[in-house]
């Protein structure tokens, strides 16, 4: 699932605008104030990746680490692509000694951060060979693989 846009030109701007001073309630150090904004935002069906990682945000400024993680988990489900959602989230299981979600979460937003954008992230064993290598390399051992029943064949008549 991708990250849900913002519909309207008025949804942007309000998007923008509950961004803002979120962060700045964050940089005050009012981090209450900040969350009830973006609640706010978010009970009227303004449901964004980038609320949610500013909530996560907030969250993880407070202490509040059970639902920081919440926040984040919910900006990856809009944007599996987030990797500053997945590191913030290795942030927070570092934070509540969850050190096996941690170590794992932390190489993913590593690897993540290192992709070219745009690039998807690459599938475990033989099905991520073959994404990396597109269709164009299956199809060149088909036909390695026709040439050499054609030679076996002619060999044995």
């Amino acid at each position: 699932m991708e990250a849900e846009k913002a519909k309207t030109p008025e949804d942007r701007a309000f998007v923008d605008l509950v961004l803002q001073r979120s962060e700045e309630l964050r940089q005050a150090k009012a981090y209450d104030e900040g969350i009830r904004v973006l609640s706010e935002a978010l009970a009227r069906e303004v449901d964004h990746a980038a609320i949610y990682f500013r909530l996560g945000n907030l969250y993880i400024d407070k202490g509040d680490l059970g639902r920081a993680e919440r926040a984040y988990r919910r900006v990856l489900e809009l944007d599996p692509e987030h990797d500053r959602a997945k590191n913030n989230l290795a942030v927070v299981y570092k934070r509540q000694g969850k050190y096996y979600e941690f170590v794992k979460t932390y190489k993913d937003a590593q690897r993540m951060a290192l992709r070219p954008p745009g690039k998807k992230a690459r599938r475990p064993g033989v099905s991520g060979w073959l994404q990396d290598h597109g269709s164009t390399m299956v199809v060149g051992l088909v036909i390695v693989g026709v040439i050499a029943l054609i030679l076996l064949f002619v060999r044995g008549s």
